[in-house]
């Protein structure tokens, strides 16, 4: 009988088992395990990319959630990706009470979610092809504010409501070097405004405030957003959606809802500074609020002024899920809007922050990127 090459033996051997293979001492291999009806992969779009530099959005980490059935709170998951090296364990993370973990992948490819180790692992086989595709990027690298063929307009925010020290103006809306910066200015051609209710006067301020309510709207899917917040108190840094043509009563399916995926308030704040939350309008027309302050923010970061950090919501018929850098911070189940929205970016000072104000005028928020990835109700 003639005898097989080596390397053909190690060829058949890498049909015949789930780890990788290759010629190489140096490469990794993918751990044996069995698949599992217990673990549920679900691959989302590119939604995390912490750091101190701009990035493009293309480069942002894949986010990977994992449903673990019949495990303890605590049990370590691991996600495996194949880089140019074989295979790597690119996330780690623990399961919470309901046996959920977020992990996130840098290498695009075919994914391996794995529970355990040795004979007991179980995990579950799926591809970053099965996230949805994007639909919208704005990197600002040739976008401008308030130019014909851009995206972004200032919108028409006078003194009014809760800001009425405070009015949207372009000036403090400005697009440089592949970053939109937003910021909270003096206003130079008037005095001093004292809100209702408060004894001291302030400066009147002009605020960064700008969306694409004229150029582009979707109704279902993702939207996201990578952003350096200000640090002071006074004014917040947000990035939210609205109903195109505005709300209107009846609840959010059929009269649309404002969607806050993010504000922050600054730093030291006694809430922890970030909220998350939708309103919609009741048939009788009176405000619906759901969501509000994020709780335990320490252990989502502390740098939102100093690092640039994704934040997104999922949008479905059923609920909102709201993600920094991938990670669920809130998830808001029930009845959704069902209108189209548009994006807003923003850094406003509204009345009732003003005597927080701890900072120095201008204050600035920076966005990297906005992105949205559509996939329609039944995405």
């Amino acid at each position: 009988m003639r005898p097989h090459p080596p390397m053909l033996i190690a060829g058949l051997a890498c049909l015949l088992t789930l780890a990788g293979c290759s010629g190489s001492d140096e490469t990794a291999s993918l751990p044996a395990y069995d698949t599992s009806d217990a673990v549920t992969v679900t691959v989302h779009p590119q939604l995390a990319a912490n750091g101190e530099d701009t990035a493009s959005a293309d480069d942002a980490d894949w986010v990977v959630d994992a449903q673990v059935d019949g495990v303890d709170a605590g049990t370590e998951v691991a996600l495996w990706s194949e880089g140019e090296d074989g295979w790597e364990d690119v996330s780690d993370a623990e399961t919470d009470d309901d046996g959920r973990v977020s992990l996130t992948t840098p290498v695009a490819g075919t994914l391996h979610v794995v529970v355990g180790d040795g004979d007991d692992a179980i995990g579950a086989k799926a591809s970053t092809k099965d996230a949805p595709e994007v639909t919208f990027t704005d990197d600002f690298e040739t976008d401008t504010v308030d130019e014909p063929g851009g995206f972004w307009d200032t919108r028409d925010q006078g003194f009014i409501g809760v800001r009425t020290c405070s009015r949207a103006d372009e000036s403090a809306a400005e697009v440089d070097d592949g970053v939109l910066r937003l910021s909270v200015l003096d206003d130079p051609d008037r005095g001093l405004c004292q809100p209702s209710g408060k004894r001291k006067k302030f400066d009147i301020r002009l605020n960064g405030h700008v969306g694409t309510e004229a150029t582009y709207a979707f109704t279902y899917g993702y939207a996201a957003a990578r952003i350096k917040t200000q640090a002071a108190r006074g004014q917040h840094s947000a990035f939210w959606l609205q109903a195109a043509g505005g709300q209107l009563p009846g609840g959010p399916k059929k009269g649309g809802a404002e969607i806050d995926v993010m504000e922050y308030f600054g730093d030291d704040h006694p809430e922890g500074g970030l909220t998350s939350f939708t309103y919609f309008l009741d048939k009788a027309g009176r405000k619906q609020t759901v969501g509000g302050w994020l709780p335990d923010v320490e252990d989502l970061g502390d740098d939102w002024a100093e690092q640039y950090h994704v934040f997104s919501v999922e949008w479905t018929p059923k609920e909102y899920v709201f993600r920094i850098d991938g990670k669920v911070t809130q998830r808001l189940k029930g009845e959704t809007s069902g209108r189209p929205e548009f994006l807003i970016l923003s850094l406003l000072s509204s009345d009732y922050e003003l005597p927080r104000f701890n900072g120095e005028l201008p204050e600035h928020m920076d966005v990297d990127w906005a992105r949205v990835w559509e996939t329609g109700p039944k995405g």
